[in-house]
């Protein structure tokens, strides 16, 4: 879809972003992750930031897990 208008790009898609939480970086069993806090003080898992392959197929790094830092 093209939209033709004289306005600025911002103001005709202003309120279109979702509102998502910020993400933080932790240390979770002794490798860097980045998650989204929660109410209750835990992480839901969104990346794990490493360069082993094997950290990559562990379970306990799965996106969407509820963790607690270290």
């Amino acid at each position: 879809m093209i939209i033709y208008t004289p306005l600025p790009a911002e103001m005709v898609l202003q309120g279109l972003e979702p509102d998502l939480p910020k993400m933080s970086n932790i240390i979770y069993q002794g490798r860097s992750v980045m998650g989204y806090k929660q109410e209750d003080g835990h992480y839901e898992l969104a990346r794990i930031i490493s360069t082993d392959p094997q950290d990559f197929l562990n379970p306990d790094f799965q996106p969407g897990r509820k963790v607690l830092p270290d």
